[in-house]
């Protein structure tokens, strides 16, 4: 893959502002999508999805859609990347998913997008797929007597 917005790994992905444009890089494999969930995104941003799809067997493509968008979605072969632009007219949250059926777990390819009002000092953020720690059972509170 040549593409200059190609990632290997998943690890690698990531959500760079410059200006008005934000470029995720995106990976897909069956069953996520990483970054899964996008904060910081405003209103007449520039969004381009750079999604690779991961995948070693030559017959699982993923698909690439953002729900209400008013442009497709994207189709990536194994081993390819496409990009997707898309330009938020509207404060939200939008899900973003895998349109074409990859295997039973394919439901849980999809995340969201939080978009805020432009100018906003919402900062950029995002998560890749990873399980919030686990909390502490409390501790059992004494027996009243």
């Amino acid at each position: 893959n040549k593409n200059p917005y190609f990632f290997f790994f998943f690890a690698a992905t990531k959500v760079v502002r410059e200006g008005n444009k934000v470029h995720v890089y995106m990976t897909a494999i069956r069953s996520h999508l990483t970054p899964d969930n996008i904060e910081g995104i405003r209103v007449g941003d520039e969004v381009y999805f750079h999604v690779t799809n991961l995948e070693q067997d030559w017959d699982v493509p993923h698909g690439f859609a953002v729900k209400g968008a008013d442009n497709g979605e994207l189709l990536v072969m194994p081993g390819e990347t496409q990009t997707l632009k898309w330009i938020p007219d509207r404060v939200g949250i939008f899900p973003m998913y895998c349109t074409d059926f990859c295997s039973a777990l394919h439901q849980e390819m999809q995340g969201y997008i939080r978009v805020s009002p432009a100018g906003s000092n919402v900062p950029l953020t995002f998560s890749l797929n990873k399980l919030p720690a686990k909390e502490e059972p409390a501790a059992a509170a004494p027996a009243s007597k």
